[in-house]
């Protein structure tokens, strides 16, 4: 739970879900809604490509889900026997090296997910009662995935915002069974380094542990210029992206002291989290040709489009992710409601805003952003990652598209059966 003083709502007055942290509204009510939404934009994706052809979509997720696989290793991947010869233990040692760890003292799981290695990781070392202290940067929060695990494990959270509030419950109450750091939420808000050290550096009792859910690192070390995750200060467990920023495909790298990972990997074998065989050798193509040039560029791209849309909607609404530019769910609606004139609440709440917008963007312009294709518990915001096809637009096009989206926003935001075809196809 966030701290007492923290609002239960959001500006409109919604109530927040207290595990994904915002409102759920008459739309998108809930993970089925949310899921449903998804698969519409990946079908929608699919129906475009075959109408038009692969150069009609242009991907702003800031991710590359592929496989990663090159048609050499195919053969080896026809059975498990060969793949055990070729390719088992090779991923591990570039995880190893990839998040700054010591071999020495750090092992490494490759998991499904990000959201399997955080469920499996903390239902794992957390038990009831265990007190869990969160750092979330500013405007943002933890991820749902890290939520929901330790409510799971009957463990308490208090989530924090500034580094100040952290150290000061820290002296008063005690060191926590835990610490949990998200240096970038997925809003792409993002904690300075000189905060991230400060709260490694925190006094930690004998059983205290620090976790580091570390999705977006490879943005983190290209664009803002940071360590890898062990590379900051004493961390016990951290887990990174191979498809955020980085070549794919999706799954979970996971890096932490080695008698935790033991264990952990225990349970993560047990219940069939870790990656398989694809998977698996994707993600050692994905770290060992890790690339933080074209990141950089796509900063670069990024802090242009920040200014034009700063230009339109207000230097507070626009705000740099990272290599992209971010609008929240709340700006969106807010904006969109503008252009009404008889001030009622909108009907609306920010997550369907955000989605519309990103949906409104594929339909007409092939601009496909994480605000379509996104998981349940994903940030309502419309997210603009520059990785890896914002230079094939660029800036006029993607502001265009932008102001588009809202303006069809605009449009439905009084009528709830356009916007819910528009988001769930029916």
């Amino acid at each position: 739970m966030p701290p007492s003083d923290a609002p239960a709502t959001d500006r409109f007055g919604n109530p927040l879900d207290p595990i994904v942290n915002y409102a759920r509204g008459a739309i998108l009510k809930s993970t089925d809604e949310e899921v449903q939404r998804m698969l519409r934009a990946r079908q929608l994706v699919g129906e475009r490509l075959r109408a038009k052809g692969r150069e009609s979509v242009y991907d702003l997720s800031g991710m590359n889900r592929g496989s990663g696989l090159t048609a050499e290793e195919a053969p080896f991947l026809t059975s498990h026997v060969p793949f055990f010869e070729r390719f088992e233990g090779k991923t591990e040692p570039l995880a190893l090296r990839h998040m700054g760890a010591d071999p020495g003292k750090h092992s490494a799981l490759i998991l499904n997910r990000v959201s399997a290695a955080n469920f499996i990781a903390l239902t794992t070392i957390l038990s009831p009662g265990d007190r869990v202290f969160a750092l979330a940067p500013a405007g943002g929060v933890t991820h749902p995935s890290v939520v929901r695990p330790i409510s799971m494990a009957g463990a308490t959270l208090t989530e924090f915002h500034a580094i100040e509030e952290l150290e000061r419950a820290w002296r008063e109450s005690g060191a926590p069974r835990l610490l949990v750091i998200t240096p970038i939420s997925a809003s792409k808000r993002h904690i300075p380094l000189s905060e991230f050290k400060r709260a490694l550096g925190l006094p930690r009792g004998p059983h205290t542990l620090v976790f580091v859910d570390d999705a977006h690192m490879a943005s983190r070390i290209s664009f803002f210029d940071e360590p890898r995750a062990f590379e900051v200060g004493e961390v016990d467990l951290a887990v990174c992206s191979a498809d955020k920023h980085v070549a794919g495909p999706r799954a979970g790298v996971f890096v932490g002291r080695k008698e935790l990972v033991t264990q952990i990997g225990s349970r993560a074998y047990e219940l069939g989290l870790e990656a398989q065989a694809g998977q698996y050798v994707g993600v050692a193509n994905a770290l060992r040709n890790f690339d933080m040039k074209p990141i950089k560029r796509a900063g670069e791209l990024a802090k242009q489009l920040l200014e034009v849309l700063q230009g339109q909607y207000g230097e507070k609404r626009a705000y740099l992710g990272g290599p992209g530019v971010s609008l929240s769910g709340e700006d969106v609606l807010e904006i969109a409601a503008e252009s009404r004139t008889n001030g009622a609440k909108p009907g609306l709440v920010p997550v369907e805003a955000a989605g519309l917008v990103a949906m409104e963007m594929l339909e007409r312009d092939g601009i496909l952003t994480i605000g379509a294709v996104s998981m349940p518990g994903s940030a309502p915001a419309v997210r603009l990652m520059m990785y890896p096809d914002g230079h094939k637009l660029g800036v006029e096009r993607i502001a265009a598209s932008v102001e588009n989206g809202i303006t069809r926003l605009a449009q439905v935001l009084d009528d709830a059966g356009a916007a819910r075809r528009q988001l769930l196809g029916e």
